[in-house]
């Protein structure tokens, strides 16, 4: 499907904030909401947009995020297979994604408690570390997530979410389960989500602006597919000399069009961001301006890509 700048502006839009209102989409695109309406469902038709959803700082339910880097050995497709439904099993198991690279898989997972990472990792271990050629295991937090610029020119507002790291909130069990009906598709009715819940459209109404007041919510987003779009993503690890410049290698990151994220972690790379590029050349290009904009403070590279998200639940990147 070939993009006009009507398409670009709602995916910009969107990008932004996947929760806006039709009305409000039109105003900005300048159309009618008819044709905006016509446009999305387009884009959805076409498998460019899949999803509209919230970005939730599950820290702030409890939880701690561990990413789980995996290179495995002699590991053949029915391998796959049985290690990805292995891992559906577990309910702490948030994402599943294959890799190509360093790694071959990283698998991100929510707990509460140090013993109930042990039994996960205990359980992953007991079944698969004869496979195991080399693994990574880090805190993921917290993150920097922005709108993606691909879709404009020059590069306009820039909308920053972070999660991650937020201190415990006092929340019932009505939240938690608003937060799992809501999360997954933003652009349902208030009155949808209350049939669902069997309460009122009010209560609806009130929970979700608590939820944003506090920070549980951070920001809405799209799920896109990239190869549509002529673009694939990668993240890219960078090794520093010194952390003294790293302010100034967050803001270089944070207006660049072609990175959307910085994720800090304890036990991963020095500084860690997940960028959107044409192709393998484009990728290399975009590394080799960041080591001239930086010279003298990145001493090594590392990169790999996404091929196959096998599960995804609440790490939106």
């Amino acid at each position: 499907m070939e993009l006009d700048k009507f398409d670009r502006k709602i995916l910009y839009e969107l990008d932004k904030d996947s929760s806006i209102s039709l009305n409000e989409l039109s105003k900005i695109i300048g159309r009618t909401k008819q044709f905006v309406h016509f446009r999305i469902k387009k884009l959805e038709e076409e498998e460019i947009i899949e999803g509209y959803n919230a970005i939730v700082d599950m820290s702030k339910l409890g939880y701690f995020t561990f990413r789980l880097y995996f290179d495995f050995q002699d590991f053949l497709s029915e391998d796959e297979t049985k290690f990805v439904n292995f891992l559906k099993k577990i309910p702490q198991v948030w994402t599943i994604t294959r890799m190509h690279g360093k790694w071959d898989y990283a698998v991100f997972i929510g707990v509460k408690t140090i013993k109930e990472f042990h039994e996960v990792w205990d359980a992953i271990m007991l079944h698969y570390k004869e496979k195991i050629k080399k693994y990574n295991v880090s805190v993921y937090s917290p993150i920097f997530n922005f709108n993606r610029k691909i879709f404009t020119e020059k590069v306009g507002e820039v909308i920053q979410r972070r999660y991650g790291d937020g201190e415990k909130e006092d929340l019932d069990d009505f939240d938690v389960k608003l937060i799992h009906t809501y999360a997954v598709n933003v652009r349902q009715s208030y009155l949808e989500i209350a049939n669902k819940l069997k309460v009122s459209h009010d209560k609806i109404n009130e929970r979700i602006k608590k939820l944003e007041k506090k920070k549980v919510i951070v920001g809405y987003t799209i799920g896109l597919n990239l190869s549509k779009l002529g673009f694939q993503g990668y993240r890219v690890d960078l090794e520093l000399n010194t952390t003294k410049k790293n302010q100034e290698i967050f803001d270089y990151c944070r207006r660049h069009k072609y990175i959307y994220q910085i994720n800090k972690s304890i036990g991963g790379a020095n500084f860690e961001i997940e960028v959107i590029v044409k192709d393998l050349n484009h990728l290399i290009e975009l590394i080799e301006e960041i080591k001239q904009e930086f010279k003298g403070i990145i001493n090594d590279v590392e990169y790999f890509g996404f091929s196959t998200f096998y599960l995804l639940k609440f790490i939106p990147d």
